[in-house]
């Protein structure tokens, strides 16, 4: 895709979030009176899971005297035109280049004796992620003056990048919005961009790195310093951040986030340490809902989709990131606390939730559950394997729990997963008691538990 094409299309998609999302912080005061409130440097949610020394917290608390949408450039995500001219100059002040710097030194040195903010996250990244977006918005042209943004923006737009005219390729914004980018950790630099700016660097003889600074050596980066949950796992190839957090009941989000070394969630290496965080109940997300988390909370979760946000850390303020491709994090979020165990809610019965018939969702049984019970088994039934199932599958060489999990329609919770499959024993046995040939059950009735009661009355029965 044409650099200009790639551009405006990420344009129009910031444009869309940051007029939705409230900003992530808490606000001093409103603007007023022309007046600029500015914003708490680190949001209080991440302060309350935190464990800082008090002149740390003092300096996390201290205002940052910029316009209130800078609060928002601290997402990894393709900053584009703000589309008003007005709000670009107030937001592009040298005075608020000043306080976020400013802010950057005082937090430097006051967290030095407790530099991290969450696993694999310092305090003072937070600050830096806002300064490298407010840096891409406010990046001008050299010779005009004018907002580098705009100017990329009124570009032609061209199928391929190699159709476009040389003045064009290797104008000052074109090629420096592109290094910019490269030259921060925390933008959204990626593989595409990166084929992008070699494209520029060699049309244009220029010399610049074009390798991602998120990239780590082959031994790859270490784990955070403290693993909260005090568990980790190495993975093993076909894991992704999905199969993870299915098979462990975690937030992929989360995983993703405390895992700075954990670049590819699609596909992750092989032989590479994780820190997970600690367990939930979880919801698999569907597409159709990836801009409602008021919906998704709905289905079977303890609290409100504000809480959801703070259950799973990479989502952003208004959640409308649930569906993110840039970088993907997977579609696994808690529905409940993390921290606390994994609550069968159907074992007992019906939930409050009135049910659809379907595989869990919104007005349903939850993931793993299906009303239409008693299903064929493929092949012969694992021994303690549940009768009251609706869907099986047949376990075969290289398949792993996490992936089988993985590939109902609307994935079902290791937990209950393992629960109405005994013979697989827990999580860290699932794959070596795995036996190939044998029918698994994968979705099973909400009451299923009970209809096994009356299937063992109804045997000893017919045996009196």
């Amino acid at each position: 895709m044409a650099i200009a094409a790639h551009f405006a299309q990420l344009t129009f998609l910031v444009v869309f979030i940051v007029v939705l999302a409230q900003p992530h912080h808490v606000s001093a005061t409103s603007v007023s009176r022309g007046q600029i409130a500015g914003f708490q440097t680190i949001p209080q949610r991440f302060l309350n899971l935190a464990q800082l020394d008090a002149n740390c917290i003092r300096a996390a608390k201290q205002i940052i005297k910029c316009h209130e949408r800078v609060d928002e450039f601290g997402r990894r995500e393709y900053h584009g035109s703000l589309g008003d001219n007005r709000l670009t100059d107030l937001i592009c002040a040298p005075s608020c280049k000043q306080a976020l710097d400013t802010a950057r030194e005082k937090i430097e040195m006051a967290c030095a004796g407790s530099p991290n903010l969450l696993p694999g996250m310092t305090v003072v990244s937070v600050v830096d992620a806002i300064i490298t977006g407010w840096e891409e918005i406010c990046l001008k042209d050299e010779q005009s003056g004018e907002y580098c943004n705009h100017i990329i923006d009124a570009l032609d737009k061209y199928k391929n990048i190699e159709d476009m005219p040389e003045k064009e390729l290797c104008s000052f914004c074109y090629g420096t919005k592109l290094r910019q980018m490269q030259k921060s950790k925390h933008s959204a630099y990626d593989r595409e961009y990166a084929s992008m700016l070699a494209f520029v660097n060699k049309k244009c003889h220029i010399d610049s790195p074009i390798t991602s600074s998120q990239q780590y050596p082959p031994n790859r980066s270490p784990l955070p310093r403290t693993c909260f949950s005090g568990k980790t796992i190495t993975t093993k190839e076909g894991d992704s951040c999905d199969s993870i957090a299915l098979a462990n009941s975690i937030s992929s989000s989360t995983l993703y986030y405390i895992n700075p070394h954990l670049l590819d969630c699609r596909s992750i290496e092989s032989g590479m340490e994780l820190c997970l965080p600690q367990t939930c109940t979880t919801y698999t997300v569907q597409e159709h809902e990836a801009a409602d988390c008021v919906e998704i909370s709905m289905a079977g979760g303890e609290g409100g989709w504000l809480d959801l946000i703070d259950w799973n850390l990479m989502l952003d303020s208004r959640c409308t990131n649930l569906w993110s491709t840039d970088p993907f994090w997977g579609h696994v979020v808690c529905i409940s606390p993390p921290g606390e165990r994994f609550i069968d809610e159907m074992k007992s019965g019906f939930s409050e939730h009135t049910g659809n018939g379907y595989m869990g969702g919104p007005g349903g049984f939850g993931d793993g559950y299906k009303l239409n019970s008693r299903a064929k088994p493929l092949t012969e039934l694992a021994k303690g394997t549940s009768k009251s199932c609706a869907q099986y599958i047949e376990a075969a060489e290289g398949l792993s729990c996490a992936e089988m999990v993985v590939s109902a329609d609307r994935a079902t919770p290791m937990d209950l997963f393992l629960q109405i499959n005994p013979s697989l024993g827990n999580v860290s046995e699932c794959d070596e008691n795995l036996k190939p040939g044998l029918s698994y059950c994968l979705k099973v009735h909400p009451l299923w538990n009970g209809l096994a009661e009356m299937e063992e009355m109804e045997d000893d029965w017919q045996e009196l």
